[in-house]
């Protein structure tokens, strides 16, 4: 029979990975939501972008309209393509970590020594949540460019 103090180390061991999937998937439902809004820019911006086109004659200001949608289209892009990384980082974190709960439930009930797994996927999961953080701030100055392109038109 397990010891009750030992019963307690057990569960606390066992909570960080659940802690971290938790925040884990609080920032997942930022990043999809701000993915969302992307998308929808990107599909107006480029229906706008189509309408202009498909005019016969443009004036010098649709001109240079159409040159800031090109220019803001190609960077909404680029950003979606780091808030897709963030995406895919926060889920392969996530799946660490539920590897992280895994491999500590085999040490602590099966009395396999998984030490060293454990905190590599651990580990690996707190890179991957790094990975998806520096891919937003670089996404977040992708956006702040794109303002101050707006701003000029």
């Amino acid at each position: 029979m397990m010891e009750p103090s030992y019963a307690v180390q057990v569960i606390q061991t066992t909570l960080a990975p659940a802690v971290m999937i938790s925040s884990s998937a609080l920032l997942l439902l930022g990043f999809q939501n701000k993915f969302s809004a992307l998308f929808d820019r990107f599909r107006t911006l480029n229906e706008e972008k189509r309408d202009l086109k498909k005019k016969p004659s443009r004036d010098d200001f649709e001109e240079e309209r159409l040159h800031n949608l090109e220019e803001q289209l190609t960077r909404l892009m680029r950003r979606a393509t780091h808030v897709k990384n963030a995406i895919l980082s926060t889920y392969l974190a996530m799946i660490s970590f539920l590897a992280t709960s895994f491999f500590l439930f085999w040490s602590n009930y099966a009395q396999y020594n998984f030490n060293y797994v454990t905190l590599t996927f651990f580990g690996v999961g707190l890179v991957l949540i790094i990975l998806a953080a520096i891919s937003i701030i670089v996404e977040v100055t992708i956006s702040y460019r794109i303002l101050t392109i707006e701003k000029k038109s």
